[in-house]
């Protein structure tokens, strides 16, 4: 934590009150946003770990300004480098070439002041924020699960040919830094008494206290870095979990690309499935402080998990039986298709069992590592929230240690039905 990273000439950390000021100096965002600086309001918004965030709306539009800081926003001897909002641009950039309307626009970049201006997605909220709430999402499934599908296939060798992929996989291998990161709090940190790490105590300390000492969650957890440090099978967002969208009932779009990183399909996928499995898990808690009933949400998360992971499927297969040039599978080597359909199915089989193995991990870095989610923050009672918390602790931990034993979005249901019973 105490490593240092270039700060750019003239780079300050903006407030509120100094926003509009850098914007007004733009002139497209003058347009978007209309009138003069003097009429814009200017609003943080700032709520995650990392980054401060501005929203500024004018008469005729509005914008989102997102500033990387040289630390954590919020453990500030925790030095980071502002270049990864670089790289969150160029993410950003990318992905929208690959799912087209699925991210906000970037409509400006300001590289000296680690800015990255976006277009204003309103009326959204964040899917978490929803799921909290005990709001479902009826479209989640199917537009997740497409971009799921154009975002890994697109940016994976059976799309590309090998001088686009390299260059891209060169291209985000500079963001090596927040990979690090990921592999310390996701597969490492979660294992040992880390000073940063918390958990709700003392009802969770003998839970935590056997976690510490399990070697075969342990070494599990070491094969997913592995495979996670090794597999560079598409460009991922590398943060993906319900936190990363913005949400209403009719359209979703992801953000937060600074995590971005050629890496393995299935982590994106097992990070937000993990991420649903937790607000699933959770809802229990919420309808009982709240006294509220929240089977509508179990049951459509239920049904919304297999259904994310068929839509993915689906789309990734119809996708290499139209987009068949400069990949693994040409169609000139391969007029017919039904063999490199039933190829890729094998494949991913493959991405599933890692998926089902991130999923866990995520789901345990939540629980007893540095940075937890408001799906269980949420509720007050700390032996209420406890015992939600032991219950997808229990399961992430199977999950991880267990992979081949959920072979499917069934099974993997299943086992959430039996671990709630």
């Amino acid at each position: 934590m105490a490593m240092d990273f270039p700060i750019p000439d003239g780079y300050r950390v903006l407030e509120s009150e100094t926003v509009a000021a850098v914007l007004a100096e733009i002139p497209k965002l003058v347009a978007v946003l209309g009138g003069v600086p003097g009429d814009w309001s200017v609003r943080e918004v700032s709520d995650g770990n990392m980054n401060r965030v501005f929203l500024v709306e004018g008469p005729s539009g509005g914008v989102a300004a997102k500033q990387a800081l040289p630390w954590i926003r919020v453990v500030e001897d925790w030095k980071f480098p502002i270049s990864r909002i670089d790289f969150e641009v160029a993410a950003l950039r990318q992905t929208a070439a690959f799912a087209p309307g699925r991210v906000p626009q970037v409509l400006a970049y300001v590289p000296a002041l680690g800015l990255a201006v976006l277009e204003l997605l309103k009326p959204h909220i964040v899917l978490r924020e929803g799921l909290v709430a005990g709001r479902v999402y009826p479209k989640l499934a199917d537009q997740v699960g497409d971009f799921l599908a154009l975002s890994l296939y697109r940016g994976s060798d059976f799309a590309l040919d090998t001088e686009t992929k390299k260059a891209l996989l060169a291209r985000f291998a500079g963001n090596a830094h927040l990979c690090a990161t990921t592999e310390d709090v996701v597969f490492t940190g979660p294992y040992d008494a880390g000073p940063l790490n918390r958990w709700t105590s003392p009802q969770l300390d003998d839970d935590v206290r056997a976690l510490h000492g399990d070697t075969e969650a342990k070494l599990a957890a070491a094969e997913l870095k592995w495979r996670f440090r090794t597999a560079t099978e598409s460009l991922i967002h590398g943060d993906l979990h319900t936190g990363s969208f913005m949400v209403t009932e009719s359209d979703i779009r992801a953000i937060d690309f600074e995590w971005a990183l050629y890496g393995p399909m299935g982590f994106d996928i097992g990070a937000l499935i993990g991420n649903l499995l937790l607000a699933w898990i959770s809802q229990a808690g919420h309808a009982e402080e709240r006294s509220e009933d929240r089977r509508p949400v179990t049951d459509w998360l239920e049904q919304a998990i297999p259904a994310l992971w068929e839509r993915f499927v689906a789309g990734f297969l119809d996708l290499a039986e139209r987009e068949t040039g400069g990949g693994q599978f040409p169609a000139a080597l391969f007029p017919e298709r039904a063999p490199v359909t039933a190829a890729l199915s094998r494949f991913l089989d493959h991405v599933w069992r890692d998926a089902v193995g991130f999923a866990g991990s995520k789901m345990i870095r939540r629980l007893v590592g540095i940075s937890h989610v408001a799906d269980f923050e949420a509720i007050a009672d700390p032996d209420l929230r406890a015992g939600r918390e032991r219950i997808a602790l229990r399961l992430a931990r199977s999950l991880t240690v267990e992979r081949d034993r959920y072979s499917d979005p069934v099974a993997l249901v299943r086992a959430v039905n039996a671990a709630l019973r």
